[in-house]
């Protein structure tokens, strides 16, 4: 066989080899978030209209820069919707074999945020408090996923990250320019959002909850 005809060879082998793992890959993915996941893309178009309400949401809040990276990764492919991911999870990051990243939103979480953060249980919190505290918490857990996107490991750091993201919109421009009730429903949904995020860094240090 001729040198020309060994490269070509090889070439087509290692492309072979690729495809392989890039699907062992992409079902180590789907098995971890439960099966049943697709990309968040039209004609999907709940989802892919749901996920840009929340852009707008998260540019309302002065979270532009996030929103437009959210996009991105979109476009790019990297973030998918998955129906059967624990209900426990708003979302989640998932790599195999250094060959498939993704961001994966559970379908509930981004449809229908009310139904995911209390999960039939009646809240005696006012509709826009309840709304508020949903908006915040899908928005810290993408902060959240995206740190380990960025390649931050540790679930300490990420909470960290998520943490520190709260703060942020609380000493926000829009924040700032609520009054009255609508004030006192996003005080409350943001010390909601920080007392639960916490609460899970605790639980991921596997340290004992505070009294």
């Amino acid at each position: 066989m001729r040198v020309r005809d060994q490269l070509v060879v090889a070439v087509l082998l290692a492309d072979v080899t690729w495809l392989g793992l890039h699907r062992v890959a992409e079902a180590k993915n789907e098995a971890a978030v439960g099966g049943g996941a697709f990309r968040l893309a039209p004609p999907r178009s709940a989802e892919v209209d749901a996920f840009a309400r929340v852009r707008g949401d998260l540019v309302q809040l002065g979270q532009g820069e996030m929103a437009a990276r959210l996009e991105r990764l979109q476009q790019d492919g990297h973030l998918w919707v998955a129906p059967r991911l624990d209900a426990g999870r708003w979302a989640v990051y998932v790599q195999s074999l250094g060959l498939v990243r993704r961001v994966y939103v559970r379908q509930e979480a981004l449809l229908r945020p009310l139904d995911h953060l209390f999960r039939g249980a009646s809240s005696p919190a006012p509709p826009r408090y309840q709304e508020a505290f949903a908006r915040l918490a899908l928005g810290g857990a993408l902060v959240h996923e995206l740190a380990h996107y960025d390649g931050l490991i540790e679930e300490g750091a990420a909470y960290d990250r998520e943490l520190a993201w709260y703060e942020e919109i609380r000493a926000s421009p829009f924040v700032a320019s609520l009054t009255g009730e609508a004030r006192e429903a996003y005080d409350w949904a943001l010390e909601s959002a920080i007392l639960s995020a916490r609460a899970a860094r605790r639980r991921a240090a596997g340290e004992a909850p505070s009294s």
